[in-house]
């Protein structure tokens, strides 16, 4: 069994959040359905919510 700690900070609302969790850090720029999250471990995600419960996702590392 593994212990999962997860906090979520808003820094400028609607626009802004720092995720804090258990394995590191990140910052998501953009509103909830489409946002650009900068991982303290050098990954990058974008993610966008479209209509009907599906979602696309982007995941990549910096170089």
């Amino acid at each position: 069994m593994s212990i999962h700690y997860r906090k979520q900070i808003t820094l400028v609302p609607k626009l802004l959040r720092l995720n804090i969790g258990s394995h590191g850090w990140s910052l998501s720029f953009g509103p909830r359905r489409a946002h650009v999250s900068y991982h303290g471990r050098g990954r990058h995600s974008t993610s966008v919510r479209l209509p009907g419960g599906f979602t696309w996702r982007r995941h990549s590392r910096r170089r």
